[in-house]
Order: C-alpha cells, then structure tokens, then sequence
C-alpha cells in the first residue's frame, strides 16, 4: 500500500477485532488493517485455537479423541514458533501453553457438553450492514445455538473478574449480540480453571452499541484524512504492547518516519 492512498479500501469490512485495534492503539490498527502487516502466531495464539478446534471435535464426533486433536492442533499452528525455540527443538523443553492445551480443551468440552443444547454453528461467518455504516460488517462466532452465543477464551491466567479486566472480550460478544439478537458468554479456561460468563442485557446493548460508534468514527477518520500519510501525522506511533513483534515495529517505525 501506497502512503498517499485512502486509509479504508472498498472492500474493508469492520470486525470487532479491528475495533478493538483501534479503541486501544491506532497505530496497530492501520498497521494491520492498512499495511495488512500479520503477527507471527505465538503460543498463546496457537492454545486457544487448537483447544476450540479440538472441544468442536469431541462435540461433534462420535468417539473422537479430543486430547490428540488438542496436541495435534497446537503442534501444526504453532509450526513456526517451535522451529525458531531452540529450548523445544534442542532440549526437548515443552512450551507451558502446549502443556496445557489437552486439560483446558477438556473444560472446553466439559462445560459445552452439558449446556444441554444442540450446536447451530461453529465459526459461521456472518457478513451484515448496518444503516449508519458505509462499510459492511463480518463476524465469526465459536459456538453458535439457537438462542446463545459462546465465544471461548484459552488462558492462563483466570479472569477473576472479565468486567473489569478484558473489555475487549465483552465488546466482542456484545457486537454478536447486538447484530444477532442472541444472548452471549464468554467461556474461559485454564489448564485448572472454567466458567461460563454470561453477559447482562444491558452490557450487550452498550458495548454493542460502543462498537458501532468506533465503526463510525473509523469511517469518519477516512473522511478526515485523506490518506495513510496524513493519519500518520496526527497520530501517535504507539509500540507498547504484546501485540507487536519486532518485525511490525521496525515496519511501523519505517512508515512514520516517512510520513
């Protein structure tokens, strides 16, 4: 992408992961959503994946061996992060996240199985408009049923209270409900630890309705600047977070100073 183009192109599409982005740092969202600049997948990225993916198969398959799949799935995702861990390749030091991807996909399972409901959809993905946006909006949710949501969050630190510390979970599922008109939860895990954390009504509305607003102002910003260029000149490069490896940085760091 050139520097002189428009900050959205016509086929851009919010998301409640680039609203996240740029509620929280708008450097990394024209980063990613601009630049198109990828993350190297990290471990903690492959244990929650594999461990949806494998809970989705011992839902869903007669027999299926969840934990293998489990074990399976993280070595796959994470493919490129072993090879670069010479404590993995060269001393055989298993990744803590991979150690605990069978057990927790196991409370995926545990809790799921009995919610005593038939599973819709899993990962559907959904393309809607909304009256005030200009841009469409896609959405995939986890675990679809007739009348919830669930969206599941592999971790190793329990959420004592989501409320209060993961935000943008709640803002995530709240769009779902939202735009669906179902009820939503999110289910986090750890190796040890499960429970399921239905979201309140009037939260749905709010954060929903939050996340809308910043489709908006994001629309209104390509209005305001007329290119990447000028985004960058009145934007702040912020490279604080784990969300930045160092390859995003030096690019990030590139770009900025050009402009």
């Amino acid at each position: 992408m050139k520097l002189t183009d428009p900050i959205l192109s016509k086929d851009y599409r919010h998301s409640a992961s680039r609203g996240n982005d740029y509620i929280n740092n708008p450097s990394l969202w024209l980063m990613r959503n601009y630049f198109r600049q990828e993350s190297e997948i990290n471990y903690s990225m492959a244990m929650g994946t594999a461990s949806e993916i494998a809970a989705h198969a011992g839902l869903t398959i007669k027999d299926c061996n969840y934990k293998q799949v489990a074990e399976e799935q993280f070595k796959t995702i994470a493919e490129q992060a072993l090879l670069k861990d010479k404590d993995y390749t060269e001393h055989g030091v298993i990744p803590k996240q991979m150690s605990k991807v069978v057990d927790i996909t196991e409370n995926f399972v545990d809790i799921l199985s009995n919610l005593q409901k038939d599973l819709l959809h899993y990962n559907k993905k959904y393309i809607v408009s909304e009256s005030r946006l200009m841009h469409q909006i896609s959405f995939v949710p986890d675990f679809e049923y007739e009348d919830l949501i669930i969206d599941t969050k592999a971790t190793q630190a329990f959420p004592t209270d989501p409320f209060k510390t993961k935000m943008n979970h709640i803002r995530q599922v709240s769009l779902y409900g939202v735009l669906t008109g179902k009820d939503v939860a999110l289910l986090y895990a750890t190796d040890k630890k499960c429970s399921l954390f239905g979201i309140p009504e009037k939260v749905v509305k709010r954060e929903g309705e939050f996340m809308l607003e910043c489709f908006s102002k994001i629309e209104k910003n390509n209005q305001l600047f007329k290119n990447a260029k000028e985004f960058m000149k009145f934007n702040i490069l912020n490279t604080e977070g784990y969300q930045w490896d160092e390859e995003t940085k030096n690019r990030a760091n590139r770009y900025w100073a050009k402009a």
